[in-house]
């Protein structure tokens, strides 16, 4: 009756897909006004084009002009027609020329922008952007001029020259000197390898401006390195009276005894941020095919590897094939509000009971014959999420309310269907166990254990998460 009503549920609201999470529509909206934005600036730019079409028009008049004059001036200046235009021309024109260039290029342009400035991302998303990226470049170890040395087109991990720039503004302002010295070395080295880096003055960023703010840093860790990046602020900026007064002032600081610098702190990845970052030493895996379990893998065997011995994890490469996922999203995304919950830090789930289609039947028996002989749980569980922090999977179920009467000590096993990719981070681990399994469409990982377990998510850097979770019980004697 229950797979019944769910699929009549998912009949009626076959029209109306599963709410996107309040940060992709965020997102969703700030991409529209981006491309917005974009197509403003593109009218103002045409408008400029125009203005300098006049002007280019009117220098070859005037071009050919005086190229004339040169050819015999006393025969052009004698003649009076030639004199009343030239006259005329420099009385008049040069006037109307001035009122020309003082007038406002794209006006409406202009409004259309300010008008559209307070919906903007303000501050507080910014710090909160960068404290995300601290985060996580801190919990893999990314160093920043692995980031900016990537190709923008050929990497989902790069930051340019102006974003390092900014990074190392934001953890200036949080007094974490020493990441902020990483950000803006990163943006002095590579501030001329950008093929933009002539709008980065444009946009409050010169070349000199970062060696002044790194030169900043090195004072804040007293570090010797100062004069020298304030002579890269000033050669590039030489007149520049505030930059001046700086160096003055540091010099005047240097009589004194020097203090002495602040080293940067020995920090120690911890066991699960060395597992995250795939630095453990990975055991020999066995790679088998199971034809024993069951009488279907006698005919269609499934590939598997021993990940781990103790506790007993198996991974089962391509256990679902294509259609049978794509089936799963659908399935997920037009899921009915009665089966359909929602977990701490943003993850949506969905639970879909065995009987909602042949195609989740077969599934169930495809499990019951990865495992062997458990009593599986009547439903599979759809999880979908993107945390930046690692998280443990058997703690949402267990901090959930829809889930509050499962015992969680009858469980003896538990299967993960891997739904999609995740490009970069989301891996699946253990701590203190050498494990690390990277998400990969189709595979399903297969853990043996008693009761409660760690199953640890790494944080996710490029993509989302989307797993098919079903519990394994204990077979009950009859």
């Amino acid at each position: 009756m229950a797979a019944l009503l769910y699929t009549l549920l998912l009949l009626l609201l076959s029209g109306c897909c599963l709410e996107a999470t309040p940060d992709e529509k965020v997102f969703q909206g700030m991409l529209s006004l981006e491309r917005e934005l974009l197509q403003n600036l593109r009218d103002y730019a045409l408008k400029l084009r125009e203005k300098i079409s006049v002007i280019n028009g009117a220098l070859r008049e005037y071009h050919e002009e005086i190229e004339e004059a040169n050819e015999d001036p006393e025969l052009y200046v004698s003649n009076p027609l030639n004199a009343f235009r030239l006259i005329r021309h420099m009385h008049q024109d040069w006037i109307s020329w001035q009122v020309y260039m003082e007038q406002q290029v794209g006006p409406e342009q202009v409004a259309k922008l300010e008008g559209m400035l307070p919906q903007l991302p303000q501050h507080q998303d910014f710090q909160e952007a960068a404290q995300t990226l601290h985060s996580l470049t801190e919990f893999y170890g990314y160093d920043p001029s692995i980031l900016v040395a990537q190709k923008e087109l050929d990497s989902q991990l790069y930051l340019s020259p102006l974003d390092c720039y900014h990074m190392g503004l934001e953890m200036y302002q949080q007094e974490n000197y020493h990441e902020a010295l990483k950000w803006f070395t990163v943006a002095a080295e590579n501030f001329t390898s950008s093929p933009y880096n002539d709008l980065y003055s444009v946009l409050g960023a010169s070349r000199s401006q970062v060696y002044r703010m790194q030169a900043r840093t090195y004072q804040k860790l007293n570090r010797e390195e100062v004069y020298n990046a304030y002579q890269n602020a000033i050669i590039l900026d030489e007149f520049n009276v505030q930059l001046l007064q700086e160096i003055g002032t540091i010099e005047l600081l240097s009589l004194r005894d020097p203090m002495e610098p602040i080293l940067e702190p020995v920090t120690t990845p911890s066991p699960l941020q060395q597992q995250c970052r795939e630095s453990v030493v990975e055991l020999s895996a066995i790679c088998a095919h199971n034809a024993m379990v069951s009488a279907f893998l006698l005919l269609a065997p499934l590939r598997y590897e021993e990940v781990l011995l103790s506790p007993y994890i198996v991974l089962y490469r391509d256990a679902v094939y294509e259609s049978e996922v794509t089936h799963i999203r659908n399935a997920f995304n037009y899921c009915p509000p009665e089966v359909k919950f929602s977990m701490d830090g943003g993850v949506s789930g969905c639970s879909i009971p065995d009987e909602y289609s042949p195609v989740m039947q077969r599934l169930q028996e495809r499990v019951l014959d990865m495992t062997g002989s458990f009593n599986l749980a009547h439903n599979f569980h759809v999880l979908e999420y993107a945390q930046t922090e690692p998280f443990r999977l058997f703690q949402l179920f267990k901090e959930s309310p829809r889930f509050s009467g499962l015992n969680f000590n009858e469980i003896e096993g538990t299967a993960i269907v891997f739904l999609n990719d995740v490009e970069v981070g989301g891996a699946i681990t253990i701590p203190h166990h050498p494990m690390f399994v990277q998400p990969r469409q189709g595979d399903a990982l297969i853990s043996f254990h008693d009761g409660d377990f760690e199953h640890t998510i790494c944080p996710h850097v490029v993509g989302t998460g989307l797993v098919m979770v079903k519990f394994l019980y204990a077979e009950t004697e009859e």
